[in-house]
């Protein structure tokens, strides 16, 4: 089978995965016992789509997601937050890991935070009242541990010949938000390997409290980026 037959049937398979979550809601199916879940984008369709965006080889693509997933491991495995710029901060859930395997059963070990620029390409509004969002942005750029192009390019040549120059870990970066942002936005939950999940999840509106002074507030139902961390990375973590 080529190469373009292949990226055909992939696209396919997405698209009638998506039409079908459409046709159950309509009519009261459920999809998820047909079809298991909504369409999802694997790692070597990533690497694919962010080559074609990003004028770069599927090589390097490969280097610049294992520099990212490397250097988030390590981070988290020291407790520190880590953001990779233009994207979002991930954190050792202390909830999640409260009693170390105690956690809720499901809940991710990892909590993610969409950078407001993310979240903006996203179309995600924040909920009135959410005092989260203030300090969004610098937990994003002020994290212990910030991976940007100059950090991707470094982490590169760990173990390797040679790595990645700055200017293509920068373009393999943005490349990386947008495809991310595309998927997320038609629906698609996008699995890497050795690392974990994104989608859209929908927050109910609820009952919180303003931090600061502790008046009870309402915040209004908005739509999130749900990060859920893989079997390894979270084995890692623990």
């Amino acid at each position: 089978m080529s190469e373009h037959t292949m990226t055909q049937s992939t696209l396919s398979r997405r698209a009638v995965l998506r039409n079908g979550a459409v046709l159950s809601t309509t009519f009261g199916l459920t999809l998820a016992a047909t079809s298991g879940q909504v369409a999802a984008m694997n790692k070597a369709e990533l690497i694919e789509q962010m080559a074609s965006e990003a004028g770069l080889s599927k090589a390097d693509v490969q280097k610049m997601l294992d520099a990212f997933i490397n250097a988030t491991t390590k981070a988290l495995q020291d407790d520190d937050r880590v953001a990779l710029v233009g994207f979002g901060s991930f954190s050792v859930s202390k909830r999640a890991t409260r009693g170390r395997g105690k956690g809720s059963a499901g809940e991710s070990p990892i909590a993610f935070d969409a950078c407001p620029e993310f979240a903006a390409g996203l179309d995600l509004i924040p909920g009135r009242g959410d005092e989260r969002r203030a300090d969004t942005g610098s937990r994003c750029h002020k994290a212990d541990v910030v991976i940007d192009a100059e950090r991707i390019a470094r982490e590169s040549r760990q173990g390797r010949d040679s790595g990645l120059s700055k200017v293509d870990a920068k373009k393999a970066l943005d490349a990386f938000v947008s495809v991310t942002t595309k998927a997320l936005k038609k629906g698609d939950r996008l699995s890497l390997a050795r690392f974990g999940s994104f989608s859209i999840s929908k927050r109910s509106a609820r009952t919180g409290r303003n931090p600061q002074t502790g008046k009870e507030i309402q915040i209004a139902a908005k739509n999130v980026v749900k990060f859920k961390a893989g079997a390894e990375l979270s084995k890692t973590v623990n």
